[in-house]
């Protein structure tokens, strides 16, 4: 009897002591995975993304500064160009004709700042429309257009003065402020500027003409929406530029 009880003593123990053990190697399995997680690397933080450009204000042009008919339109696209020597005698006859539209930059230094922008604009086709807008918007609001070109450093910022520019010709166009000349009046007008701004150009004659026959149809759209009869018999009275070129003074 006493050896049964001392036998079961020691099982007792034996199995208190593996029921302690186990226990213990729990805890510490569950330690050592609490530990594991708390080694574990935090995920990075999301790097915020890169604000994109607000677009560019929308720009509109003051048509009211629209003060000029159409010998100013005309003559400032001529005056303008590069392809007239600024030596030759016709540049100084249409300077105040033109309302001094040379003072700005030409037509080519325009295109030359949109090429820069733009790469696939073709320098010949950008100065041409360069042209065809001095006419349609007269001097005083393409000299709006010139400024923002120049200060546009973004083809978005371009866009903009490009869309002001339609807008402004539209709104012209809608807001006449000449006196309903007839198409064939205007033409008889541009024909009579063309042999004078030629006979004028000398050498250059060619050139002058070929820079007229560009702008020809905006030259008779401009002139029914903003000539003045005033103006034509002005012109048609004029036998040399230099005298077409006084025109001005007496329109004011």
């Amino acid at each position: 009897m006493r050896r049964i009880f001392v036998t079961l003593s020691l099982g007792l123990f034996s199995f208190a002591s593996l029921t302690a053990c186990g226990s213990g190697a729990k805890d510490a399995d569950k330690s050592d995975k609490s530990a594991t997680k708390k080694q574990d690397p935090e995920p990075a933080a999301k790097q915020p993304e890169d604000p994109k450009p607000a677009p560019p204000e929308q720009v509109h042009f003051d048509i009211e500064k629209d003060k000029s008919g159409i010998l100013a339109r005309t003559a400032s696209t001529l005056e303008t160009s590069d392809r007239v020597s600024a030596d030759n005698p016709v540049r100084s006859h249409l300077a105040e004709l033109s309302h001094h539209s040379e003072t700005g930059p030409s037509n080519e230094g325009l295109c030359t700042h949109i090429v820069e922008l733009r790469s696939t604009e073709e320098p010949e086709t950008c100065a041409t429309t360069i042209e065809h807008e001095r006419v349609l918007l007269g001097p005083e609001v393409f000299a709006q257009m010139s400024e923002c070109i120049m200060a546009a450093k973004t083809l978005d910022e371009l866009a903009a003065c490009e869309a002001a520019e339609k807008e402004a010709e539209h709104k012209l166009h809608a807001n006449k402020h000449g006196d309903g000349l007839s198409e064939e009046v205007c033409t008889q007008m541009f024909d009579h500027f063309e042999k004078l701004a030629m006979d004028d150009a000398g050498d250059q004659a060619e050139v002058v003409k070929e820079i007229l026959e560009e702008v020809r149809a905006d030259v008779l759209v401009a002139c029914v929406d903003q000539g003045t009869q005033k103006e034509i018999d002005c012109a048609l009275k004029a036998k040399t530029m230099e005298e077409l070129g006084g025109c001005e003074s007496s329109l004011i």
